[in-house]
């Protein structure tokens, strides 16, 4: 769906209603640069030829002209002109191609490339730029119009370039280039040129063409061509340039690595997409994805805390940050414990990993589970112990006999448990521990998720472990607090032996200056974490009760910020769930086939979010009716 801005919605199916004018026959693409900002891809490779998912940027965009009716396209070519001749040919997809030179492209910029083309402005012009992807709709939007007009987006802020204002009516009303752009405090007023014009051949012949010589010969050829554009806005002789709104549709200008890897997910099917995401880990809301599988408060940190870490990001990216040790008492301050019991890892996952490695010869764990715990050991390491199969509780018997029998050295309790969400009560886990503790195997209690808990902080062991030397909690402060990009996590011990082994096996330099300011502000905002963890409780259990009106699907309350669902319809499984929500609905949630327990392919672990968000999951659950096989 495209629309002029200030218009209606304007459907794709009456894109050429009778009176309005017909299709652009020619197209003009300014497709002379280097690119050198794309690195080694355009070494011996135009930047038009630099291929998203194997297809060259040039042949897309001439795939989507000839869709939209274009028979003719002006290709101005400068480096490496011969390669692109070669490779497009005469004709293309049954395109005309006409190839002109710029031949001074690698001394001036684009203003000089659409100056070369001149002779072939006398008519109705598609100008595109050679370094955008784009689908069919970008073009057909423009035709709405009987004037020129130019496509447009949402500013956002990985974008560059220049962006427009415009009245109610879409009519733009100023170009602003360059260091007006990043001067510009409210980006919500413009809207970013996508680098699609359609020019109609009057204002061509009266207006555009004759500001376009002008200007280069008098000698302003370092300029874009958008200069001329800007100028004739701004003198009011360019009145009927309208803006159409492309936000909804699919387009990219790549401009170097980064443009290029958003470009091409973008460019992916959905089911391609999805794919994708598997192996990504993070960054998802790079790609605009509602992502419902991590677990991670949205409620923190305020924004005046994020303000400090703004002020002095110039510093932190400029200097080294303190080592390990010192990470190591900035936690101890915030958890009120002596700075020899705490080790501060890259988040938990740092830790978990050199516990595996190198210090727990067999390990008992309650499964499923968090899967770093299991991942870090040999299978032969492992001695695993089923939830109980319905309401997925620990039985604390079962699990003290199983550690005693298998001879574990260590055993590991994840509450609340991911990904069941349910909580083991402080009392049972000190009793387990007293249990474990005669048979010498160490109980490490992981309570990343416990301040989400009906329960609260008085379901944590943590104010325990001083005095009891065969208890440690481990905790992922990168979940409770809302960082995971800061990579933050912690054990507790009162065994100063067993930290000082796993500090031994620590680089100096295992967090970041991000990380270290953060911790360095934490202390301030205490009163704002208790609110955002009474918040993310309350949210999550109206989330649960929403998710109980799921046809198809069973909820178990949860005491996290997420929860842990059965498909209850035969045949239907939790990876064909997941990847129907995200191709249909853009939404991603985590599977859980690859979890330790029977039918782990029939079950979902679905994080809570704001409310409104949880609420579009819940409708979209709905939709995909769940209850049908």
């Amino acid at each position: 769906m495209l629309k002029t801005l200030g218009s209606d919605l304007v459907g794709l199916a009456n894109i050429h209603p009778v009176g309005t004018p017909a299709p652009v026959r020619r197209a003009v693409i300014l497709a002379a640069g280097m690119g050198s900002r794309m690195g080694s891809l355009t070494t011996t490779v135009p930047k038009c030829l630099v291929e998203v998912n194997g297809i060259p940027i040039l042949f897309r965009s001439l795939r989507v002209l000839a869709a939209a009716g274009v028979t003719e396209a002006v290709l101005v070519v400068g480096y490496e002109a011969d390669q692109v001749r070669r490779r497009v040919g005469a004709t293309f997809e049954g395109v005309a191609i006409v190839y002109i030179d710029a031949p001074l492209f690698d001394q001036t910029n684009n203003i000089c490339s659409l100056w070369d083309a001149r002779e072939y402005l006398d008519e109705d012009v598609l100008l595109i730029e050679g370094d955008v992807v784009f689908d069919l709709d970008v073009v057909l939007g423009l035709h709405e119009h009987p004037g020129s007009s130019m496509a447009v987006a949402d500013d956002r802020a990985e974008l560059s370039g220049t962006v427009v204002r415009h009245d109610e009516f879409g009519v733009v009303t100023s170009f602003v280039l360059g260091a007006g752009r990043a001067a510009l405090v409210d980006v919500k007023s413009v809207h970013k040129t996508v680098n699609l014009y359609l020019l109609r051949a009057t204002e061509l012949r009266d207006t555009i063409l004759p500001e376009l010589c002008r200007q280069v010969e008098s000698g302003n050829v370092q300029a874009y061509y958008e200069t001329v554009l800007g100028d004739l806005v701004a003198a009011r002789q360019l009145r009927d340039l309208v803006a159409v709104d492309v936000t909804a549709s699919r387009w990219y200008e790549i401009d170097d690595h980064r443009d290029l890897d958003n470009a091409e997910f973008m460019f992916l099917s959905p089911d391609e997409q999805y794919d994708r995401v598997q192996t990504l880990h993070g960054s998802y809301w790079r790609h605009g994805i509602i992502d419902h599988a991590y677990l991670y408060n949205l409620h923190f940190p305020p924004q005046a805390m994020l303000d400090h870490l703004h002020k002095e990001m110039p510093e932190l990216i400029r200097n080294y940050p303190v080592g390990q040790a010192e990470f190591d008492r900035l936690v101890a301050q915030w958890v009120g414990a002596p700075t020899e019991n705490i080790v501060a890892g890259n988040g938990a996952a740092e830790l978990i990993r050199v516990l595996g490695e190198h210090l727990i010869g067999k390990m008992t764990i309650a499964v499923p589970s968090f899967n770093e715990y299991e991942n870090a050991l040999r299978p032969d390491q492992l001695d695993r112990v089923p939830l109980h199969a319905e309401s997925f509780d620990v039985d604390l018997d079962a699990f003290a006999e199983s550690a005693r029998r298998a001879g574990s050295d260590v055993a590991i309790l994840v509450t609340p448990n991911n990904p069941t969400a349910r909580v083991v009560s402080r009392a049972d886990v000190l009793e387990l521990d007293r249990r474990l503790s005669s048979h010498g195997c160490r109980l490490i209690v992981d309570e990343s998720f416990i301040e989400f808990s009906r329960g609260g902080r008085a379901e944590s062991v943590e104010d325990d472990v001083i005095g009891r030397p065969n208890l440690a909690v481990m905790k992922s402060m990168s979940k409770v607090f809302g960082v995971p990009g800061l990579r933050l996590g912690y054990l507790l011990t009162d065994d100063r032996e067993f930290a000082a082994s796993v500090r031994g096996h620590l680089p100096i330099w295992n967090l970041n200056g991000f990380a270290e300011s953060f911790l360095r502000y934490l202390g301030r905002y205490r009163a704002d974490f208790d609110v955002s963890c009474e918040l993310v409780r309350d949210t999550c259990q109206s989330f649960y009760a929403d998710l109980l009106t799921v046809p198809g699907l069973a909820a178990l309350q949860p005491d996290a910020n997420f929860v842990f669902c059965k498909i209850t319809t035969p045949g239907l499984t939790g990876p064909a769930v997941a990847r129907r929500l995200y191709v249909e609905h853009g939404i991603l949630i985590k599977d859980c086939a690859s979890k330790s327990m029977p039918e782990a392919d029939r079950y979902l672990r679905i994080a809570a979010r704001t409310t409104e968000e949880n609420r579009r999951l819940v409708d979209a659950l709905c939709q995909l009716q769940l209850d049908q096989p």
